[in-house]
């Protein structure tokens, strides 16, 4: 009788595996794999929140160092302190979880447990179900900024210029024709937006899909030297598109807040 557990090394598909299913409802190695950092982030939460002394230890150093380098990188991006404290707590969580989420599959053997001839844990952005999601509910949180901060007016203005047009052309036929041009622009900036969850997602996960699989290929062809090498950059690559991510994330933000909320709030 083969056993229910065993170790394989197959090159990862690009649908993830539905082990099971709860009440009609397919649950995949990706959403297990979730499940797992959520539950690991909730313990660490727990831990740190009863362990955190005014006298820091180690460990707790090195989880300041991190939180302090994530807020000055997010103040450079945002370039106000105001803007970098409102969306810190997001862009961090964000940076954190994919750090994790990219590195998952980094973990020896971690990802080649099979159940019943299928993966139990996937590399969680190696799922597009996952990039795609998180792409889409960042575009969405960066338009509902835009609607609090311009209004619905505002907002719309933004991509419907009426209001530029008849101003442009009671200024004369140069100044009308520059707002027209404007007014399709304006048409063009709905697709950028739809674009941005194209962008998003998909650069996340081909290069976390690629790097997978090109470490599965070269492992096999060069077992000796090389894969020391591919997980040094697995750790690199992983760490530098959560970054990228988070920081996309943040320009998005900025692009889209008012700026004369931040008149009056101190520079430092």
């Amino acid at each position: 009788m083969e056993s229910w557990l065993r170790i394989s090394s197959e090159i990862t598909k690009i649908g993830p595996d539905t082990l099971f299913k709860v009440g009609g409802f397919p649950v995949t190695n990706s959403l297990l794999a979730i499940l797992m950092i959520v539950v690991g982030f909730v313990i660490l939460s727990l831990w740190i929140g009863n362990t955190f002394k005014i006298k820091p230890r180690r460990p707790q150093l090195l989880v300041e160092f991190i939180y302090e380098k994530m807020y000055d990188l997010i103040g450079q991006i945002t370039g106000h302190p105001y803007y970098a404290k409102k969306v810190f707590p997001l862009i961090a969580s964000l940076f954190v979880y994919l750090a994790v989420a990219n590195l998952f599959g980094v973990v020896p053997g971690l990802t080649s447990f099979t159940y019943q001839g299928l993966p139990i844990f996937r590399t969680p952005t190696t799922d597009f179900n996952t990039t795609f999601g998180l792409a889409v509910a960042m575009v969405l949180f960066t338009q509902a900024i835009s609607l609090q901060n311009w209004g619905l007016v505002g907002y719309l203005g933004k991509f419907f210029q009426f209001k530029e047009i008849y101003l442009g052309f009671k200024q004369g036929v140069s100044e009308g024709s520059v707002a027209i041009i404007g007014f399709f622009v304006g048409l063009l900036d709905i697709v950028s937006e739809f674009a941005k969850v194209i962008s998003l997602s998909l650069r996340l996960f081909g290069n976390i899909y690629a790097g997978e699989v090109l470490a599965i290929v070269f492992m096999s062809a060069l077992a000796y030297g090389l894969p020391a090498v591919l997980l040094a950059s697995g750790l690199f690559f992983g760490l530098i598109q959560a970054m990228v991510f988070g920081s996309l994330v943040a320009a998005y933000y900025m692009s889209m807040v008012n700026p004369a909320l931040a008149e009056g709030e101190p520079e430092s």
